[in-house]
Formats: C-alpha cells, structure tokens, sequence
C-alpha cells in the first residue's frame, strides 16, 4: 500500500493505484501503518513537489494540494478506463445524477472498483465504509464540482469558495422546502424530505422497491415456471399411476398428457 498522509488540508490517501509521486512503498516485512488510533507514515519520499519526509510534506499545503489533484486524476482515470465511467456522465441512477465529482469522491470513500461495481450494478445495492457512510451520501453530496488536472495553489484556494455545479453537467441539488422545527404550524409537523424525480418509471420502481422491473419479472417467470413444472409431473403421475390400475387406457393416458404438454408450452411462451 502506498500512503501519502492525511492532512488538515487534504484527506490523503490510501492510494493503492496511485503512481508514487511522493511516497515509496515500504518492504513487506515492515509495513506501512503504526499506532492504534492514528496512521503514521514510516516510508520514504521520492522528491517529487519538492518532498523529502513527511515534515516536508506536512509544512507544504501546495504538496499537498498537487498531491491530492494526482491522486484525483488517477482515481478518475482508473474509474473511467476500467469501468467506463465517462459514459455513466449525466445519467441519473436512483435519483441522483452521476457527475465526474461524486465518483471520484465516493471512490475516496470505498475504492474505484466498488464505484465500478456499483454503476454496473445501476445502484442495485449502497455500499458503506466502516462507520456506516453509503457511496450514494458521497455520490451526491460532493456531485457537481469542478476537476482539473492542473493543482491549483494553496493561496488561491484560500481566496475562493468551491461552488458545486461547475462540472457543466448541469446538476442543481435542491434543499426540502419545509423541515421538521420546535415552533408551530406545518412546518412543525411535516417531516422535510428530499425530492426525487426519475427518468423512467423502471427508475422510479427500483428507487421504491430496491429492484429492477427485470429482477421481479424473473422471479415472476421462475414462481410460474416451477408452478407449471409441478402441474405437468402431478399429471404424468396420475395419469401412469391410472393406466397402470387399470382405470385409464394407454390412448386417455397418453392424450391428457399431451394435452398438458401443449398448455406448459404455451404458458411458458407467453411468458418469455
């Protein structure tokens, strides 16, 4: 594992994917974390930004600044060349629209392999993180923003607020009109509740649900299919079991189960 820190100014990083721009990885025999509540690199750094230790590191914000936009160019180039993130741009998964941001902020929170899974998945589950944060809260709370490739400095962060929605996709976050209060009225006892609109109603059926329309369909399909399975084996059974008592003959035997041949077949066309 290679670790850069984790900084008052950026939240950094367990980069396993990471080129190492600052830090080496450390032998196997010697492992890379200690302590029990904090997490201390015990490694080298490579030079890179001008970063020899990690008081170096710690005492350059603009470090670790270019540091964080790297580690956020690969995240987003593994969620893009692996996964086929790019093409997800703009889509709207479970309510929520997917923009270059949230990825690469839900990929901090839980790996880019699991945001993969997640998208192919069309959010068919919500991952969390050791203390119970889902991908979905990152996905939505950090969509929108501006990425570039190119660090800007420590001092123009300090002069500027980040604005979301700069990202061009258009996303717009719109807070509950009314949320719970201790005063009177309405206000005090409607709960606020954020709003969703959908693109489809398949959309609209697995946000309510939890399930594609096409997951309950083959369920469906399975539950008539063993039903009809069951029918056809219950009259082949009878019909044997009168034909061999002598109560049927071979040609009624041999007609009833034809006949429930032909009506399994049918039923299981129509449901395909």
């Amino acid at each position: 594992m290679k670790i850069i820190a984790l900084t008052a100014q950026a939240q950094l990083i367990h980069a396993e994917q990471l080129p190492p721009p600052c830090a080496e990885q450390l032998p196997p025999s010697r492992g890379s974390l200690r302590g029990n509540d904090h997490q201390h690199w015990a490694g080298t750094f490579t030079g890179k930004y001008g970063v020899t230790s990690l008081a170096d590191f710690l005492a350059s914000p603009d470090a670790q600044i270019q540091a964080a936009t790297a580690y956020h160019s690969q995240v987003w180039a593994t969620l893009s060349g692996n996964y086929g993130a790019e093409s997800y741009i703009g889509t709207t998964i479970g309510g929520i629209e997917i923009t270059q941001s949230g990825l690469v902020a839900a990929a901090h929170l839980l790996g880019a392999g699991t945001v993969g899974k997640w998208l192919a998945s069309s959010g068919a589950t919500n991952p969390t993180d050791g203390n119970g944060t889902t991908l979905t809260a990152y996905l939505s709370e950090f969509a929108g923003y501006a990425l570039s490739a190119t660090a800007p400095t420590y001092a123009s962060l300090l002069a500027s607020e980040p604005e979301g929605g700069a990202g061009g996709t258009g996303y717009v976050y719109t807070k509950p009109p009314l949320s719970p209060t201790s005063g009177t009225g309405s206000a005090a006892i409607l709960p606020g509740r954020k709003s969703h609109s959908f693109a489809s109603a398949a959309e609209g059926f697995r946000s309510a649900t939890g399930y594609h329309m096409g997951q309950v369909r083959t369920l469906f399909i399975g539950v008539v299919a063993m039903t009809v399975l069951t029918w056809m084996a219950y009259v082949v059974f009878t019909k044997w079991h009168g034909y061999s008592h002598g109560v049927d003959s071979i040609r009624d035997m041999t007609f009833d189960i034809l006949r429930a041949t032909v009506v399994s077949l049918v039923i299981m066309l129509l449901m395909v």
